[in-house]
């Protein structure tokens, strides 16, 4: 959990420590986040060396708030590749994202690489400018032949309803992989 921040603030979404995002929390800072990287690599190989070979996968996920909304997300990704190296004869590192996709083109464009398997969420309470930023995320990622799966969020409000519809309407056309899920 990489940030308590989110850059949506959606009514059905509990806020607060251990609930799902605080938006009053600060972003912890860069060092942090290094150091937990180390801590988890050291965990994770101590771990590994326990199981047979077959069976060495490690699967990050890296989620928050909006993990991606970190300022210094870029570069917290760009260190885990970096520092996994001395590990990759040991074990397989797959890093995944927990995100809702809502970010800048230019951002978006070097967070992909990065990234083995992207789950997303579409949320129909975003804006207009937030929903069609996210398709064309989703896209990129698509072009990009990461792993994807969206999960839509369903909302019982009957607009918002046929706003997550027309959602899986536009994924079902573009072919990729989504599960309805209540909220």
């Amino acid at each position: 959990e990489i940030t308590l921040k989110c850059n949506l603030d959606c009514t059905y979404c509990p806020s607060g420590i251990q609930e799902s995002h605080d938006n009053s929390t600060r972003h912890p800072p860069l060092a942090d986040c290094l150091n937990t990287i180390d801590f988890m690599f050291k965990y994770a190989d101590m771990y590994m060396s326990l199981r047979p070979k077959a069976l060495r996968q490690v699967v990050l996920n890296v989620y928050g708030g909006e993990s991606l909304h970190h300022p210094d997300i870029v570069t917290v990704l760009e260190q885990l590749h970096k520092r996994y190296q001395q590990y990759r004869n040991s074990w397989n590192l797959t890093i995944t994202t927990t995100t809702n996709a809502i970010v800048s083109d230019k951002k978006f464009a070097k967070i992909i690489p990065l990234i083995d398997e992207f789950s997303v969420s579409y949320h129909t309470q975003a804006t207009v400018k937030q929903k069609q930023q996210f398709k064309k995320n989703l896209l990129a990622v698509k072009s990009a032949g990461r792993r994807l799966k969206c999960v839509i969020l369903m909302h019982s409000e009957p607009e918002l309803f046929q706003d997550a519809n027309n959602m899986i309407a536009w994924l079902t056309d573009n072919d990729i992989r989504y599960l309805p899920r209540a909220v």
